[in-house]
């Protein structure tokens, strides 16, 4: 009707393009956001659990739900390429937790093959603050991984 009314030739061949790349756009999950989309959503609650019992295994299936996507980008800088990675898994922990924070404590300081890196966390059990270290292994050819909880 429209295409009638206005006189447009080839209006089939203009409007499909047009829906196409509509349809394309509404379909972008996480269109927009900076690196941070490409992650199974951790279960904070689970996490919280795993944090206060000093359950490793729990935290470590948590975390590592987050590190999926984090390969490491060597620069001049950085030799093993993570920091980046390790400031992303921070703003993700911040970002879907709102009962924790988590800030780096410090970048591939413990000396093992590969090195580790720690991450504070903070929360509380019932207003009584806790705090709990997170040990990630800081490989410079890998994804980082969550090893402990302490």
């Amino acid at each position: 009707m429209f295409l009638k009314r206005h006189k447009i030739k080839n209006g089939p061949k203009v409007l499909f393009p047009l829906i196409l790349c509509l349809v394309f756009l509404i379909s972008c999950d996480g269109f927009g956001d900076d690196q941070d989309g490409n992650y199974e959503d951790v279960d904070c609650n689970n996490l919280h659990v795993g944090l206060l019992t000093s359950n490793t295994d729990i935290v470590k299936t948590e975390v590592n739900k987050l590190l999926v996507d984090l390969y490491p980008i060597k620069t001049d800088e950085d030799k093993f390429g993570q920091k980046n990675n390790l400031d992303i898994l921070i703003k993700k922990l911040n970002k879907q937790c709102n009962n924790l924070s988590a800030e780096l404590i410090c970048y591939a300081c413990i000396k093992t093959n590969p090195p580790q890196s720690e991450i504070l966390i903070k929360t509380d059990s019932l207003g009584i603050p806790i705090e709990r270290i997170i040990d990630i292994s800081t490989p410079d050819n890998a994804v980082l991984q969550c090893v402990s909880v302490h």
